[in-house]
């Protein structure tokens, strides 16, 4: 039964996120069946966890959970009928060449290695005592997280501060399982590692005109520790990868939108940007940055003015997620000093320091092995494909 009802969470997720990529794209844009999955997927982790928490001001418990299901389902259907599209089609796939087919089961078979490398790993600290302990909050208390746990010194360690992308999405699993069960949690982080190793292989094949590139690019993710099997790898439940997900498909989106003026690759650009808040605090950086890119392209391109509206919602977001925390009173952590420059200028003599960790994590080939390398390979590689800058 615990499959089947996790099945069933799954299915929801992705009906509601096809759902949004349905009134997003129409079929000939819409990419291939491997694309939408990921695609839905990550739309459908954000509908979902955002889904939870705002119902969950006016609802709790099965009528919640049954609400909502309702919603995922009938939202691809209605999609579907607003668009007036008479089926449902995909992309059709072109023979692969063998090379092509060759890194295609690869990438298949690492995939199905980090879904058995999760099942075996246990969450980690951050997974536990971050995410999952909001989840198992909520889930005891009707699928609303209590206001005592925001106001408690004693969960200050938990980060009560953190959004709720991902807590919320392991919090629907649980409404479907029935309890809290952390062994069916980490099934979400396999499915985002999944979608993003589509997406760098959507992504590069698309920017680059050649698909053996894309899928080599995602298959070396694989050989990655410190993304597929060290502390803080995505099978071991921290939000980091996810947010890294989201902010591939966000940039990776944006890189399309510019070079071929297509409208389509924009609105996933806006809808992936908007979710970025939603992940994890720090995602609020990326946003930022992503956001300039996104105003930097409407210049560049002479985009009509009303494009700016799409940096909106994650402003939104970001907005209504702090009124949320002011109105509970939450504990800060005591993890981080306050942003200030009384603060800056106390620690300034702290750079040196900071700056010699920061360079020996990322010189240490053991988590990293040849991601760097691989990183100046492929920015050399966009600097001389794009060096004049009106080819964008």
């Amino acid at each position: 039964m615990n499959v089947i009802a996790l099945l069933a969470a799954f299915a929801t997720i992705l009906s509601a996120g096809f759902g949004a990529l349905l009134l997003l794209m129409p079929d000939s844009r819409r990419g291939n069946f491997a694309e939408q999955f990921a695609l839905s997927w990550l739309c459908g982790t954000g509908i979902v966890s955002l889904f939870l928490w705002t119902f969950g001001f006016f609802v709790r418990g099965a009528l919640l959970a049954g609400f909502i299901a309702i919603v995922c389902i009938a939202l691809p259907l209605t999609a579907w009928k607003l668009t007036g599209q008479s089926a449902i089609h995909f992309q059709s796939v072109r023979w692969l060449r063998p090379i092509e087919f060759l890194l295609a089961a690869l990438l298949a078979l690492e995939i199905a290695l980090i879904f058995y490398l999760a099942y075996v790993h246990t969450l980690g600290w951050d997974g536990l005592w971050n995410w999952e302990i909001k989840a198992r909050y909520a889930y005891s208390n009707g699928g609303v997280l209590p206001v005592a746990y925001f106001q408690s010194e004693g969960r200050s360690f938990s980060h009560p501060a953190y959004p709720l992308a991902i807590p919320f999405t392991e919090l629907w699993l649980y409404l479907w399982l029935g309890e809290a069960n952390q062994f069916w949690a980490k099934t979400i982080f396999p499915m985002f590692y999944a979608a993003g190793a589509i997406l760098l292989a959507a992504l590069s094949a698309r920017l680059t005109g050649r698909t053996w590139i894309g899928l080599i690019a995602a298959s070396l993710l694989f050989f990655v520790p410190q993304i597929a099997t060290e502390g803080g790898s995505a099978i071991v439940g921290y939000a980091d990868f996810p947010l890294s997900v989201f902010y591939l498909a966000t940039i990776g989106y944006l890189l399309c939108a510019c070079r071929s003026d297509d409208e389509h690759s924009f609105r996933i650009y806006a809808v992936c940007l908007a979710l970025l808040p939603w992940v994890k605090l720090e995602g609020m950086i990326l946003w930022f940055i992503a956001a300039l890119c996104g105003a930097l392209v409407i210049w560049r391109k002479k985009k009509s003015s009303a494009h700016l509206f799409a940096l909106l919602p994650g402003l939104f977001v970001i907005i209504a997620w702090h009124l949320y925390l002011s109105q509970m009173h939450v504990v800060s952590s005591s993890d981080f000093l306050p942003v200030s420059f009384a603060t800056f200028q106390a620690n300034i003599h702290r750079l040196g320091p900071i700056l010699s960790a920061f360079f020996s994590e990322v010189a240490d080939t053991k988590k990293w092995s040849l991601f760097w390398l691989l990183v100046a390979i492929g920015s050399g590689y966009f600097v001389q494909r794009y060096r004049d800058a009106r080819s964008l």
